[in-house]
C-alpha cells in the first residue's frame, strides 16, 4: 500500500487512502513504529466521497480530531486532486469541520475547529465539579488545571518556563484518575499578550513537537483567563501557528509539509 509521511510544525503522521477489510487500528500500531515501521504519532486514513478523516493515535486508539492531522489530511487532499475548490468540509469524530487552503506552496491553511466545549461528560469527568479551573493532586504537589474538549479532550497548565521540573509530572496527569479515558496534557507559558510556548504530551503518544488542538485549547484558556489576546501566535520547536478565539469558535492557521511517500509492506 502507498504511505505518505507528512508533518504539521513536527507532528507527523502516515497518510494513506481509506480500504475496506483493513484493521486500522493494528495499522496504525505497525507503521507507526520509529523502529520498525514508518515511524508517526499518529496515522491518518483519508476516506473520500464525502471526505473523512479516520485518526488513530500511535498506540492504535482512535481520537476524534488532530489540529496539526487535519492540515496535513487537507494538503493530500489537494495534492491528490480529491478537492478542487480551496475551501472543503470534512468530517471528524468531533463533527464537521471546515478548512480554506490559503497558499498552496508553501502550503498554508486555517481550520475552523469549533466551539471549545466544556461539559463534564464530554471530557469523560464523573464528578460534578468545574472542569476549567480545579486543584488536581498529584503524589508531590497539587496544581491548578484546566480541561475542556477541543475537538479532543485537553488539559492546560501554567508553567514558568517550559524547562519547569513540573513537566516531569506528564504522564501522572494524563493517567490520573480523574480523566477515565485520559488526557491530553498542555505545559503553556505566557510570553506576552500576543504570544505563547506549548509543549503538549498526548494521551497515546507521549510528547510531541506539536499538538494543534492542544495550541486551541491553550489559547482559548489565556484568552479566558484574560492572560493573552483572543489572536495569538503558539512558538512550537518546528514552526509557529497562529489561534484566533471568537464567539463564533476557534480559528487556526498553520502549515503542512510532505516528507515522503513510500510502498508499506505488512
Amino acid at each position: 500500500m502507498k504511505i505518505e509521511k507528512m508533518h504539521g510544525c513536527g507532528n507527523d503522521f502516515c497518510v494513506l487512502e481509506y480500504k475496506d477489510q483493513i484493521d486500522y487500528s493494528q495499522l496504525a500500531i505497525k507503521v507507526c513504529n520509529r523502529k520498525t515501521g514508518i515511524g508517526g504519532d499518529g496515522m491518518i486514513v483519508v476516506k473520500n466521497n464525502p471526505l473523512e478523516m479516520i485518526f488513530y493515535n500511535a498506540d492504535g486508539s482512535r481520537a476524534p480530531m488532530c489540529g496539526n492531522g487535519i492540515r496535513c489530511f487537507a494538503k493530500y487532499c489537494f495534492d491528490h486532486a480529491l478537492v478542487k475548490q480551496k475551501k472543503l468540509d470534512v468530517l471528524t469524530q468531533a463533527g464537521k469541520k471546515t478548512i480554506e487552503i490559503i497558499t498552496d506552496d508553501p502550503f498554508m491553511c486555517k481550520v475552523y475547529m469549533g466551539m471549545p466545549l466544556f461539559q463534564n461528560s464530554l471530557l469523560h469527568i464523573k464528578d460534578d465539579l468545574p472542569s476549567f479551573g480545579r486543584i488536581l493532586k498529584l503524589k508531590e504537589r497539587n496544581i491548578t488545571v484546566y480541561t475542556l474538549f477541543m475537538g479532543t479532550v485537553h488539559t492546560v497548565l501554567f508553567v514558568p518556563d517550559l524547562n519547569s521540573e513540573l513537566l516531569n509530572s506528564a504522564e501522572e496527569i494524563c493517567t490520573h484518575p480523574l480523566f477515565t479515558q485520559k488526557t491530553n496534557v498542555n505545559f503553556v507559558q505566557v510570553v506576552n499578550r500576543k504570544t505563547i510556548q506549548v509543549k503538549t504530551y498526548e494521551r497515546g503518544v507521549g510528547w510531541t513537537l506539536a499538538c494543534g488542538t492542544g495550541c486551541c485549547a491553550s489559547v482559548v484558556t489565556t484568552s479566558k483567563l484574560g492572560f493573552t489576546d483572543p489572536t495569538v501566535q503558539v512558538l512550537l520547536n518546528l514552526g509557529h501557528l497562529t489561534v484566533h478565539v471568537t464567539d463564533k469558535g476557534v480559528e487556526m492557521i498553520g502549515p503542512a509539509t510532505k516528507v515522503f511517500e513510500c510502498e508499506y509492506n505488512e
